[in-house]
């Protein structure tokens, strides 16, 4: 990632979420957005630390020890071996201990939170603004102790899913992230969320808790390749899901067109499905017809795909199909968007609002539509579909326009 955008103030990053990823496939959703702000961070000059809770409590590096970690996280240094206390963590997958014994070495400061007390009120003497980016380690002892420390605290709050639609949410999660929606509103000198449809939901709902954070959007970062060169070895056309497979993300859906298309297309005409993703809760329904379609030639699950591979198996799709029930950005559609693949998905208003008039918009209850969108793509020649989307390009957000305008609201506060 190529930043150039400048940072005007000393950074605590919290680094908890990449932290428990380790060892978990590909970073996806929030994971990339938490990995985008380390680089940042690290790529501009003024003074940076982080903070990660792990299993012992929690640890503080300084720059090098940011620097180490992102070595390990990017794969230019191994991870060590997990020391004694790691071991003694049975329930902590061996990928995360070895990390956690790493950060426990690079850490400068380690232990429970009344440890870290004068080592914070030196970063908040010295002007330290804390970025919470990821959806984790938020709780109301943390936060109180940054504040009283005198550290700034800046909290990224991506959309507010959990709570609009718990009937996508597993068991528990819809109370733990309203308690973390309480902490960011009443803790919070600023909160940053990543579009306008956010900003609005996110700063009523601030409001309503009797928060008086600052409400701040700024778009996320697109990247993909500049060149692409690898296609799948057949021209069948074929059609790409991306995301992790859970009810929200609708792909029951998309497995029901395919068996309905398969029915009434020849077989020389049927398109691929390739799903990209990795199974996430709730989802034992389409789990189990995932598990019974391994078989199917048409249908393709990759739940570990590497972007080397990712990146071209989308960007020679005939369409990404986006049959989510919600979105807070929709990361996907705008990265088909950037390498002009056509986009199906259904009418969100997050969609309206980043990508315009370039998909196909589709009533998830008008399956006709759906199937007959998905035959003429098929029936298209790529070239053709790609000077189609070209003429309704919409503005691709870059990572240098987010971090510009958060830099500015951040600088506000200081």
């Amino acid at each position: 990632m190529a930043i150039t955008t400048a940072r005007s103030f000393p950074v605590l990053l919290d680094i908890t979420r990449l932290t428990s990823r380790v060892g978990r496939g590909p970073h996806t959703g929030i994971d990339r957005v938490e990995l985008a702000y380390l680089n940042w961070c690290l790529a501009t000059t003024p003074e940076l630390c982080a903070l990660a809770k792990i299993a012992s409590g929690y640890v503080l590096l300084d720059r090098a020890g940011v620097q180490a970690f992102h070595d390990r996280l990017s794969g230019v240094t191994p991870w060590g071996s997990r020391d004694l206390r790691a071991l003694v963590g049975l329930k902590t997958p061996a990928p995360r201990g070895a990390a956690e014994a790493d950060l426990r070495k690079l850490a400068f400061c380690h232990g429970a939170l009344p440890e870290l007390d004068a080592q914070l009120r030196m970063l908040g003497d010295a002007g330290f603004t804390y970025l919470n980016t990821g959806h984790s380690n938020v709780s109301d002892p943390l936060f109180r102790a940054l504040k009283t420390a005198g550290l700034r605290v800046v909290s990224f709050l991506h959309d507010l899913i959990p709570l609009e639609y718990p009937e996508f949410q597993r068991n528990g999660s819809v109370q733990l992230f309203d308690q973390k929606v309480e902490v960011i509103s009443h803790h919070s000198d600023l909160v940053i969320t990543n579009s306008r449809s956010s900003e609005t939901k996110v700063k009523a709902e601030v409001e309503r808790r009797g928060g008086s954070a600052g409400v701040n959007f700024a778009l996320l970062g697109v990247e993909v390749p500049e060149a692409i060169q690898a296609k799948r070895c057949n021209d069948r056309p074929y059609f790409v899901s991306l995301g992790t497979i859970e009810p929200r993300k609708n792909h029951v859906f998309l497995l029901d067109l395919w068996q309905q298309l398969e029915t009434e297309l020849p077989e020389e005409n049927m398109p691929d499905l390739d799903i990209i993703g990795q199974r996430g809760w709730v989802s034992k329904n389409v789990i189990t017809r995932l598990d019974q379609l391994k078989t199917n030639p048409r249908i393709h699950e990759h739940p570990d795909m590497p972007d080397s591979k990712l990146w071209p198996l989308l960007a020679h799709a005939h369409g990404l199909l986006f049959p989510s029930f919600a979105e807070g950005f929709g990361l996907p559609s705008l990265e088909a968007a950037a390498l002009g693949v056509p986009v199906i998905c259904g009418d969100l208003a997050i969609h309206r609002e980043l990508l315009g008039d370039y998909p196909v918009y589709a009533d998830l209850q008008d399956r006709y539509l759906w199937k007959k969108t998905i035959i003429e793509h098929a029936g298209t020649e790529l070239d053709s579909l790609r000077r189609r989307c070209a003429r309704h390009m919409p503005q691709i957000p870059s990572w240098d326009a987010h971090f510009a305008s958060v830099n500015h609201a951040v600088t506000r506060l200081t």
